[in-house]
């Protein structure tokens, strides 16, 4: 006769907090937010990334053939960034990203979702106080309740 009394303690004390774990780290994979409950929607993300580049003190720009950090013009809102460039932005699209994709530890800490937002951003700077416009790809890789990931 087996004694299934010695089990119970190693289930207890092993399997239940192995399965937490396994369910913690597969949410985290996932792009689950533990801070919000939920996942964040594909428009949160954009706006997410929009306020990031918006929020820059200065973007990377093409000045007299040259690469060069600019200030620009912010726009107001998302709204209405999102008014005047309709189709300026997609969530992980088909073509990627020139980002390196994220590692396996970044993914089930939460560090990485697993997604960066693309936006085709209209830089908008003043050039002898004419005001011209420039438009930049930028993908913007989010963590899982949408902070940006930091490459510091």
């Amino acid at each position: 006769m087996i004694d299934r009394s010695s089990t119970l303690p190693v289930f207890v004390f092993i399997g239940i907090p192995l399965t937490v774990l396994l369910a913690y780290f597969g949410l985290n994979y996932s792009g689950f937010c533990f801070a919000k409950m939920r996942y964040l929607s594909d428009e949160e993300n954009i706006k997410l990334g929009f306020d990031a580049l918006n929020n820059a003190e200065k973007l990377r720009i093409n000045l007299a053939g040259k690469m060069q950090y600019s200030e620009f013009i912010k726009y107001k809102s998302f709204d209405e960034y999102i008014k005047e460039n309709p189709d300026c932005c997609a969530i992980n699209p088909p073509g990627g990203s020139d980002l390196p994709p994220p590692e396996y530890l970044e993914r089930i800490f939460g560090y990485h979702s697993g997604k960066f937002v693309q936006i085709n951003f209209k830089v908008r700077y003043l050039d002898e106080a004419v005001t011209k416009y420039q438009k930049i790809r930028a993908d913007i890789p989010l963590q899982n309740c949408g902070k940006v990931v930091s490459f510091d």
